[in-house]
């Protein structure tokens, strides 16, 4: 099974539930994970903007938010590693952890219909 690395139990919640530090968009940025059934859940906020950022070796994504998450961000070396770092999990353990964006709503609508929702 995949450990979320650097992942961090909440106090009074159950080890399921994680928040995990994705620190570039905004100082202490984090993403939460939630596991289930089904593997791991990680909703990882503004961590990426758009789909094509994660899931390929190659990162993809459109110029204009390519160029708003370079304007909003606080830490650019952060913000690419944790990205770098997202993409290597959606390549790896992408059968054990689903990953959702803040931003994207066609990657909500792909996860919603692998969810049954």
């Amino acid at each position: 099974m995949v450990r979320l690395r650097r992942g961090r139990d909440l106090d009074g919640l159950p080890p399921e539930i994680l928040l995990v530090p994705l620190a570039g968009h905004t100082w202490g940025h984090a993403g939460v994970a939630v596991r289930d059934a089904g593997g791991w859940m990680l909703h990882v906020g503004d961590a990426y903007f758009y789909r094509g950022e994660v899931g390929a070796q190659e990162y993809a994504c459109t110029p204009m938010l390519r160029g708003f998450q370079a304007l909003m961000e606080v830490d650019r070396s952060a913000r690419l590693a944790n990205q770098a770092r997202l993409r290597q999990l959606s390549l790896k353990h992408g059968g054990e952890v689903r990953m959702l964006c803040a931003h994207d709503p066609v990657e909500f609508d792909i996860l919603a219909g692998q969810t049954g929702n």
